[in-house]
């Protein structure tokens, strides 16, 4: 899933051609021509690439189709027409509404960089000093955190079926870090008994189901810590870009490290 602005012919050939299928959100300029209406509301749709692009792919020794089919599924958010583009041309396979579910969630994955960064990690660079010790870390975060979102999810359809958001991941992950150590050496007895109250502790304080994200897009505005920056030939500081939280504060000795002239001699 990709939000929207990469959608190209160099895009979408760079993944099927491995295997992949895409869903990402189109703007409405990139809708391309239509081929056919599907069953489903949703229809067939076709792109070339522009010259620059084939001449730019040429000089590299790539090979680009002449034209690539995708499907435009277009639902209505907030009054606002939202258009997504698929290589999944099955509407029986893949129905239109199922995919706009799912790519509701892709905002998701802003959550998980979250988990990995402030609950998993260590909150701040990475200790590693060299490339291949930065992989290896790197690697055991994602592992950790899938076996983390494994147990939350198992624990979710554990009894009465849960959504897996419900569940906290911090109360998961302390869980882990309890119970891991203290288990080492045990029996499977023991070990099965652990796991189901494990379970039980993460799913005894829920947390209140997402509303979604639906909020417009903005851009984000500059910080606005004062700023003061010293004027040459003044006494004082003058306010920086922000006229609020002035100063008068005196600097003194602004002549240090300048040349003193010296007197000529007569």
């Amino acid at each position: 899933m990709a939000d929207r602005g990469f959608w190209s012919v160099e895009f979408v050939h760079a993944f099927t051609t491995s295997g992949a299928h895409l869903l990402a959100r189109l703007q409405s300029n990139h809708l391309g021509t239509t081929q056919a209406e599907l069953p489903d509301g949703s229809r067939l749709s076709l792109m070339r690439p522009g010259k620059d692009v084939r001449l730019r792919a040429a000089r590299e020794g790539r090979v680009l189709p002449k034209e690539t089919t995708y499907r435009v599924i277009t639902f209505t958010e907030n009054d606002k027409a939202v258009h997504l583009d698929t290589s999944l041309l099955d509407t029986e396979q893949y129905p239109a509404d199922e995919l706009i579910a799912r790519y509701r969630q892709r905002w998701e994955i802003e959550l998980a960089f979250d988990e990995i960064e402030n609950h998993l990690g260590p909150g701040g660079p990475l200790r590693s000093r060299t490339p291949e010790a930065v992989r290896q870390e790197l690697w055991a975060l994602l592992a950790v955190h899938q076996a983390v979102r494994r147990f939350a999810h198992d624990a979710a359809a554990n009894g009465p079926v849960l959504d897996a958001d419900r569940l906290s991941y911090l109360r998961c992950v302390r869980i882990a870090r309890r119970s891991v150590p203290s288990q080492h050496g045990t029996s499977r007895r023991t070990l099965a008994n652990a796991w189901k109250g494990a379970i039980q502790e993460a799913r005894s304080r829920l947390l209140p189901p997402r509303s979604g994200r639906g909020w417009p897009r903005t851009i984000k505005k500059p910080m606005r810590w004062p700023i003061l920056r010293t004027r040459s030939g003044r006494s004082k500081v003058a306010p920086g870009r922000w006229a609020h939280n002035q100063t008068t504060k005196q600097r003194k000795h602004r002549g240090a490290g300048r040349p003193v002239p010296r007197a000529q001699p007569t």
